[in-house]
């Protein structure tokens, strides 16, 4: 029990930057559905897209494999070699991105009829460099227990980050179109320049990010750069397995952002859309990444105890409630956080695909819980064999009906693939590392909950006061409830 609680005060504190940083940078949602139209918000989304895939590339599974020879080996070599790794490939990447600039932008006119500004390629470059080279420094704060530091990093870059969009987007913008302040304007011409709009959101993420090498400085002065091979070939024979796991779980989880703009018939406006009502759905990925910070080094810290398999089906089950929780929240409000979020009504059309996209979330944790077993037993193969599962439903459903059905198709993939990826892990698991998972009363739980939420959606009380009332009492109730089940089984120790 000792154990479980330390793990749940870690997740609490990784999700101060995950959590909390992130509905932080919900403002910006609101800021942008103001502001942009929705094929400028498509071309964003589609970029970010990319850039996830290049930080699975530049990193290429070596914080995974950080965390396991860290404590596996005890070797101070590792983080040395893995570090240098990184950034090398880092550099390499940014470098073929900035010289394909033209490139890229000559694709964009073409494709979309949309005229790309290659000046965010060249910045998308920088990121990609920064992102990389301070993934395994990051890594180091998690496994040596830092997590306030890694915190404290995150937010510090996320609230520089709302800043530098304030300054772009708001303030000299403002002082550039305000007459009574024309003695400001010289200043501001030196750095602000009227005819850029989406791209002041990289300009932002770039600079704050490059914050990360003055917060991280300690971390990376101990980096000694380094590819010791006899330290590095075991390394990357651990890692190569996890970066294929990683670009086809990109698949699962960014073709959509690419796919509805290159196969849907609304290109750019339809991703406008869907993108920004993903985000909505998407605030279940950010409790599942606090919970994936702190459970990773967690699982490997905790395997060779002999009551790891029951202490392991235990965060399973109070993952799942909690997960259901924040869903049930978020869908019988959502009238009302997309009023606040997305303040343009025509990116309100599809909040229908929330529920979808977040009970699609729910079961990539699940997911997470259920694939430990080959992580710990060094049988990361199967982790290919899962997510290329995942990947070939999700790229199979989006190619072969986006075109006809539309973005409701990309919710519903996500739901398929993790569904299907976690049956298929939690079948074979059960031969190479048996843990005693009870799946009776999570299937009931879902049925409740999902039904609560399909009757709020569709039924609605006249008065905005009380249904509102209404839909904020719902998860309250549901919470308490599931309180006074399950609290004999919270507090009962592990045998």
């Amino acid at each position: 029990m000792g154990s479980l609680k330390k793990l749940v005060g870690q997740t609490a504190i990784y999700g101060v930057s995950s959590i909390l940083g992130r509905i932080i940078n919900y403002f910006l949602v609101s800021l942008h559905t103001a502001i942009f139209l929705r094929d400028e918000l498509g071309a964003t989304s589609y970029l970010f897209g990319y850039i996830a895939l290049a930080l699975i590339i530049i990193t290429f599974g070596m914080e995974t494999t950080f965390f396991r020879f860290a404590t596996k080996d005890k070797n101070p070599r590792t983080y040395h070699v893995a570090s240098t790794a990184v950034i090398l490939v880092s550099l390499g990447l940014g470098l073929m991105v900035y010289f394909s600039a033209n490139s890229i932008a000559t694709y964009s006119s073409i494709k979309f009829d949309w005229e790309l500004n290659p000046l965010i390629i060249h910045w998308i470059a920088a990121i990609i460099f920064i992102d990389g080279a301070t993934a395994i420094p990051f890594a180091k704060l998690r496994i040596t227990n830092r997590p306030i530091k890694f915190a404290t990093a995150k937010l510090v870059a996320i609230f520089l980050n709302i800043i530098f969009q304030l300054l772009f987007l708001v303030l000299f913008p403002a002082i550039y179109n305000l007459e009574y302040l024309v003695e400001l304007k010289p200043f501001i011409d030196r750095i602000y320049n009227p005819n850029l709009g989406i791209e002041y959101i990289f300009l932002a993420v770039l600079l704050s990010n490059s914050i990360l090498f003055i917060l991280l400085a300690k971390e990376f002065l101990q980096i000694r750069l380094s590819l010791h091979w006899p330290t590095l070939k075991p390394m990357l024979k651990y890692a190569i397995p996890i970066l294929i796991t990683g670009i086809a779980g990109w698949v699962i989880n960014e073709l959509d952002k690419i796919g509805v703009a290159e196969w849907s018939e609304g290109g750019l406006f339809a991703q406008g859309v869907y993108s920004q009502t993903f985000k909505l759905g998407a605030i279940m990925m950010l409790a599942i990444q606090a919970f994936r910070y702190a459970v990773e080094p967690f699982f490997f810290s905790q395997a060779k105890d002999k009551q790891a398999p029951a202490l392991f089906a235990k965060t399973m089950h109070y993952y799942f409630l909690l997960a259901l929780l924040i869903m049930l929240a978020i869908c019988t409000n959502i009238d009302l956080i997309a009023t606040l979020l997305l303040r343009n009504p025509e990116y309100r059309v599809a909040l229908y695909l929330v529920p979808i996209i977040m009970f699609g979330k729910l079961l990539f944790g699940v997911y997470i819980n259920l694939s430990i077993w080959y992580k710990l037993n060094d049988k990361t193969s199967y982790g290919i064999l899962f997510t290329f599962i995942g990947a070939a439903i999700t790229f199979g459903i989006n190619y072969l009906f986006l075109g006809t059905y539309g973005y409701v198709v990309s919710a519903v993939a996500i739901v398929a693939s993790y569904f299907t990826m976690s049956l298929a892990s939690y079948y074979i698991g059960r031969k190479h590392y048996p843990i005693p998972y009870n799946f009776k009363p999570l299937f009931i739980y879902s049925a409740l909950f999902l039904v609560t939420i399909y009757l709020s959606y569709k039924v609605t009380i006249d008065n905005i006061w009380v249904d509102s009332l209404v839909n904020i009492t719902i998860p309250v109730v549901y919470t308490i409830a599931i309180y006074f089940i399950e609290r004999k089984r919270i507090f009962k120790p592990i045998e």
